[in-house]
Formats: structure tokens, sequence, C-alpha cells
């Protein structure tokens, strides 16, 4: 009895063992299985990901900026460069808790805390471990506050960038340009890893046309880091290679006697050798392009958009204006070309031209009398030049007008340079329906009505008159440096097209233009230098009619003339061209002249060799051009 019972206990005890076991074995195969499940989840499906990560958080692999290449002047002057800047660096994967950090950053730095979470948010997507920039270039005294807390503010860096200067702020902004931060659509342009976002780029001027020379090529860094993000140990190192080198044919001391010359005034200077080499060219009113060089903040960007005088607008290339008077030049050229004209007779202006029911105005109200073309270019004739116009017709005066590079870009190595207008008699048909009017032509002919020019086609245009030969394309770079290679890249100088006019005809102008200086009756015998002899043009061009601007120098600045001035000199042997342009600026030889007149002193004649101009009797006002009256 008391056997079977024992027997029946050990049974039972065996029996509850095995369950127990058989529990455990599945139990055990379960958690097996989980954990194997885990492990080819971890190592196979997500393996490639956690390395990543892994070597990420130990091994971190760090851009370098390339330095940008230099601008430098012919004479070696240094002109944009670059200087050292300190960015405050944040890498949230680094920072246990970005909000008390960020809270801390704010407090120290005085750096609005939503703005700084908008900056972190906008990472996201990025790749990672790649910092964000929560303040660019800090002082002294808060780089060195940042690196006495570096421990209380894990995940926080202090870099250091290349920060674009400019050596001399004022000196031809419009010409260097500027840079700004590159965007989504800018990055697709160029080759994956080229440029990520929050790296500058040119977008302005030189700076952009140079962008593929400038920018260099990044370098990396690759170091050993602890949980806190410190680096522990550089494993390797590849060195950025520099950008290279520009050198421009600015004249430093020209383009700054030119934008001395536009202080407190609104127009454009373009001086230029007459084979197309650029040796100023100045915008007025301008800005500081250094304030672009890490990014321009809000407010001074919308006081650069909304003032009224435009400062970013490059009126040497992109202001389009009727010319005046020094499109009589064309007119002439024309009329001698196409032998409509004798140079030897004469036309007899008592102070208007009529045609038909319409009076068009000579500037001098009691005329010139009877004139040749010679007179007529040094006195700037209105009515002699309503004469020749209409024996020409519009389309002969386009002809000749495009052939010297008018109405269309000069191809200038500078962005949304404008093209100017010549009109034709099929471009106003197509443009407004309408036929043309032989009362237009009188207009065109002394360079007012349709006919649309900047400042820097007329220095062109009278470079290709002092050559003789050919019409230049102007430039502003004379040859490409890399220092990396030490190779050399002239940029060669090149013409737009031969000159099919004759060199009598051109000979002819030469002569007529030196006369507007140095004849007693010219228009700008206030231009004369001393032991120079300089060949100009007046003009001045009409904004609204006579009677809104009766009060001259008492009208509103917008109703006044503008007023242009062109010339070159040595006549015989020209070196130098320069073209004035100052809106609302009144009559061409009393305002735009003189500035060129400094402008061919600074350039041609030593400092102690240079006189003031002539003290002269009123004359009047100078080439008043006319508008008709009915």
């Amino acid at each position: 009895m008391n056997i079977d019972r024992v027997d029946i206990s050990d049974h039972l005890v065996e029996k509850f063992l095995n369950n127990r076991v058989r529990l455990a074995v599945i139990l055990m195969l379960v958690a097996c299985g989980l954990i194997i499940t885990r492990l080819y989840y971890l190592q196979i499906l997500k393996g490639s990901k956690y390395v990543e990560l892994s070597i990420n958080n130990r091994l971190r692999i760090t851009t370098i900026p390339a330095p940008r290449g230099i601008i430098f002047s012919k004479k070696n002057e240094v002109l944009a460069s670059n200087n050292p800047s300190f960015d405050l660096n944040l890498i949230p994967q680094d920072t246990p808790d970005v909000n008390a950090v960020l809270d801390k950053i704010s407090v120290m730095f005085n750096i609005n805390k939503q703005l700084m979470k908008k900056k972190v948010a906008a990472q996201r997507g990025r790749p990672p471990f790649e910092p964000v920039t929560l303040k660019k270039e800090l002082p002294w005294e808060e780089m060195s506050l940042a690196l006495t807390h570096k421990m209380d503010l894990p995940g926080i860096s202090i870099d250091v960038v290349p920060k674009r200067y400019y050596c001399t702020e004022s000196l031809a902004p419009h010409v260097f340009g500027f840079l700004g931060e590159i965007d989504r659509n800018e990055i697709a342009q160029y080759p994956q890893g080229v440029y990520r976002q929050g790296d500058l780029i040119g977008k302005f001027g030189l700076e952009k046309w140079g962008e593929q020379y400038l920018r260099g090529e990044k370098g990396g860094l690759q170091t050993e880091v602890d949980a806190y993000g410190n680096r522990q140990k550089i494993l390797a190192e590849i060195e950025p290679t520099v950008g290279c080198n520009l050198v421009v044919t600015l004249d430093v001391y020209l383009q700054k006697t030119a934008e001395k010359l536009l202080a407190d005034k609104v127009g454009a200077v373009v001086a230029m050798k007459p084979t197309g080499e650029v040796l100023a060219l100045a915008s007025s009113p301008g800005f500081d392009a250094s304030q672009f060089s890490r990014g321009i903040d809000y407010a001074e960007w919308n006081k650069l958009i909304t003032n009224p005088l435009h400062p970013l607008l490059n009126r040497a290339i992109q202001t389009q204006q009727p010319p005046g008077s020094v499109f009589k030049i064309i007119t002439a050229i024309a009329a001698l070309e196409e032998r409509v004209i004798d140079p030897s007779e004469q036309v007899f202006c008592p102070g208007y031209y009529t045609l038909g029911n319409t009076t068009f105005r000579c500037w001098k109200k009691g005329g010139h009398g009877s004139v040749a073309m010679h007179d007529a270019i040094v006195r700037s004739c209105d009515t002699y030049f309503y004469t020749v116009g209409q024996r020409l017709g519009v389309d002969r005066i386009h002809k000749y007008a495009t052939m010297f590079g008018l109405g269309d870009k000069t191809g200038i190595e500078l962005d949304n340079e404008k093209s100017g207008l010549i009109p034709s008699e099929s471009w106003k048909k197509k443009k407004t329906g309408v036929p043309w009017q032989k009362g237009e032509t009188c207009s065109i002919a002394i360079g007012q009505g349709y006919v649309q020019t900047t400042p820097l086609q007329i220095a062109n245009f009278f470079c290709a008159i002092a050559n003789g030969k050919f019409l230049p394309r102007p430039r502003l770079v004379e040859e490409v440096r890399c220092d990396a290679d030490n190779s050399k890249t002239p940029i060669e100088s090149k013409k737009i097209r031969d000159l099919p006019v004759s060199p009598k005809t051109l000979a002819f102008i030469r002569e007529a233009l030196m006369g507007v200086v140095h004849d007693p009756t010219g228009t700008a015998t206030r231009v004369k230098i001393d032991g120079l002899t300089i060949g100009g043009k007046t003009g001045t061009a009409q904004v609204v009619s006579r009677r809104l601007a009766s009060g001259g120098e008492d009208s509103p600045w917008k109703y006044r003339d503008h007023a242009w001035f062109v010339c070159m000199s040595p006549v015989e042997n020209p070196e130098i061209v320069v073209s004035v342009f100052l809106e609302h600026g009144g009559h061409g030889g009393s305002a735009a002249g003189p500035i060129a007149r400094e402008m061919v002193a600074a350039y041609l004649m030593p400092a102690a060799l240079k006189t003031p101009p002539p003290v002269q009797p009123p004359r009047g006002p100078e080439e008043e051009d006319s508008i008709e009256e009915d």
C-alpha cells in the first residue's frame, strides 16, 4: 500500500518536472527566436543603418570649406580676399536635451530661442551630425564665453569659416557683386557634393560670373569623438583646394576717382581703353558688398530694396535712357556713309524745323544760322540733324546705330545687362500696330523718342570710333590664376564685329568731336585740358516736356533732364574713352562734362600737371534737345 503511494507520488513529481522542463524549453526557444529575430532585424534588415550610426557616433567626417579665390587688380592690389570668421554651431544628435542647451545659448548670447528652434527643425531630413549654425561671426568675447562653458553646452562647437572681405568697402560693389546662401534650385544645378545647404555662392557681379573659378574644392576631416561629440583624435585629413584668383582690368585709382566724382549724385561713369578693357565702371548710389559676406539680415536687405534711388541697380549697364545729342554722331556717320549730304553743305537753322503742322525746336532759340556738318556737331545744332534725319529715314539710322552696338547687350561679364532699344519701322508696326511717322524720325535723329541706350553701350560705341577698326566686347577680367597648379589663363580681348565704316568718315567725326571741346563755339569747352586733345559730345535728354521742367534747377528732381557726356583722349591716338551719365543731372556740358574731364586728367596726366577747369562766363543752357510743338 505504501509502495503504491510512493510510486504514484514519484510519477506525479516526474510528470510535473517534465512539464516544467518542457515549458522552460519552450520559453527558451521563444526567447531565442525573439533574439534571433531581433538580431536578424538589427544585423540583416537594418544592419547597414546601425553600422553607419555606430560609426558616425564614434567617427565624424567634417567638411572643410575651401577658401575662395582672391580678386586682384593688374597692379597686384588685393581687392577681395578672405578673413577668418567664427560660427556658433549645434549638432542636435550630440545634445541630450536640445531645449535646455538652446535656453542657455539664448541667455548667454542674446539670441531668439524660437529662431534657433526653427533652424534646428529645418535640419530634419538632412544628413545626421550635420551642424546647425546658430550664430555667425562671433566676436572674440562671445567665442571665449562659448569655449569657457563648453562642458555645459553639449553639442555646441565653434567652427572657423572664411568670410569674404572687400578691401575697400565702397569700391566697385556693382562690379565685384556679393555672395549669398545657395538655394535648393542652385544646388540641383551642380554635381552632387559640390554644394550643400548653407553654402555661400556668388549671386551678383564678378562673384557670380567667376564662381566656377573662385569656389575651390572642399576638404574633409575624419575624427574620432566621444559620446558628447568632443574630438578625441584626427584619423585622416584632406586639405581643401583654394579657388583660383581673378585679375581684373580695373584701374583702382581711376575707379576711386569715378566714385568720388559721383558722390551725392545719381548716375554712372564708364572708362575704357579703345580695345575694350574696362578701366572704371561706377554706379551711384552704391552699397556695401561686405554686408552680404555671410548673409545680410532682413532689415538691411529691406532697406536696400525699398530705397527709391535703387542702390542695387547697376546704372552703367542697366539704366536705359535716351542719349540725347550724343546720338547725333550716329546720324552724322549714317549721313556720310549713305551720302545723303555733303559735309560742306550748309543747312540754315532759324531756331526751329517745320514738318507739316509740327514745329521742332532747336536748343538755341535764335538759331545757329547756316551750318555745315562740322559746325553742326561742334555747336550741336538740332535743326541740322532734323534735316539730315528726314533724308536718311529711321531704318538707315537703325542700321548704323546697331552697327555700333546700340540696342544690343555688349556681353560684359556681368549679369542682367540691358539691351536698350533702337527703333525701326518694322519694330513700331509690330509693337504698336501703328505705322512709323516722319515726325518720329526727327526725335530719333537727335537721340530722343524711342531711343534707349546704356552708359556702357555709349562708351563702347566711342571705343569703335577711337580705334577705327572694330567694335570691341567690353571685358573686366584680365586673367585667371590658379595657385594650386601654378597656371595662368589670360582672358583675350574679343571684338563684336569689324567696323564697315570708311576711315575718311571716322577721321571727319574725330575732328568734329575735338571741335566740341577745343573750338570756342563748342558745347563742351569747359572740358578742355591744356596739353591734351579731347574729342567729345554732350547730350541732354529730356524726361518731360519743357512746360513741366520750365523751372530748371528749381523743378522737381524727377522732372529734370538727364545729362550725358562721352569723350576720347588724346584724339590723335586715343588711350581712354569716358562715358558719363547723370540721372536728372541737368545739361551735358555743364554737369557731366567736368566729371569726364577729371577722369581723363586722372588717367593721362601726372598730378603735378593737373589743372582746374577754366573759369568761363555763363553760356545759358547747353544743348537743350528740343521737343516738338504743335
